[in-house]
């Protein structure tokens, strides 16, 4: 969930900033993948390539922190597929 913003605009900067920072700290693949035309939800999926899955899911579990932390938006579902 996104919070204080009132335009797609607004939500594309967010989304872009988000990940930008996210690649470049954690060296990970970040999309948007759901919600492109409601302003106020997004969906993320985040990858990475890894020998071991522990050290795999310690990274994503950063990634998702990351964006926890931010006051603008609200993590609410986190879902790890393993292949």
């Amino acid at each position: 969930m996104l919070y204080d913003v009132h335009s797609l605009k607004e939500k594309r900067s967010i989304i872009k900033q988000i990940t930008h920072q996210i690649h470049k700290q954690f060296n990970i693949s970040i999309t948007e993948i759901d919600f492109h035309d409601l302003w106020q939800r997004c969906a993320f999926e985040m990858a990475t390539v890894s020998v071991d899955q522990v050290m795999a899911e310690k990274i994503l579990r950063q990634a998702v922190n990351l964006i926890d932390e931010r006051s603008d938006l609200e993590v609410t579902i986190v879902n790890y597929e393993w292949l």
